[in-house]
């Protein structure tokens, strides 16, 4: 959409009043849905050397200790978004922007990402209480 924009604003010289928007909208929906699949694919940065640096039952509880704060956390972050994508609908709130989007449309899908991603961090909690290892992406090591 930004391309568009800049072509259309230097060749046909109007701009598109949803591109930067509707962008925006779609990169912070990207982002978070793509943290989900990531956390599972051990794509996320996990700093291991003290995982390595003590016994395998420590690198255990710290591990689980750190799944129950991240899944504390998406928790609170999916409570939030869903609270504020909730009240955009209830008050009909649109962006102060020509297009004037309903807010709740772009809020509820990065809510719904951030639900999925809480979800993806309770199957990381049942994975570690399973005795499975997580998963340690290539790029990570």
């Amino acid at each position: 959409m930004i391309t568009a924009e800049i072509v259309s604003r230097n060749l046909m010289g109007r701009s598109l009043p949803f591109s930067w928007d509707y962008s925006a909208y779609a990169m912070g929906t990207a982002f978070m849905m793509a943290s989900a699949d990531a956390l599972r694919r051990g794509a996320h940065v996990r700093v291991t050397a003290v995982l390595e640096a003590v016994p395998y039952r420590l690198s255990r509880v710290l591990e689980f200790g750190a799944c129950l704060v991240g899944l504390a956390a998406c928790a609170a972050l999916a409570w939030a978004l869903t609270e504020m994508a909730w009240l955009s609908f209830q008050r009909g709130s649109t962006s102060a922007t020509v297009m004037r989007t309903p807010l709740a449309w772009p809020q509820g899908l990065t809510a719904l990402d951030a639900i999925i991603l809480t979800l993806q961090c309770a199957a990381q909690i049942l994975r570690l209480a399973r005795g499975e290892r997580l998963a340690e992406g290539a790029a990570i090591e």
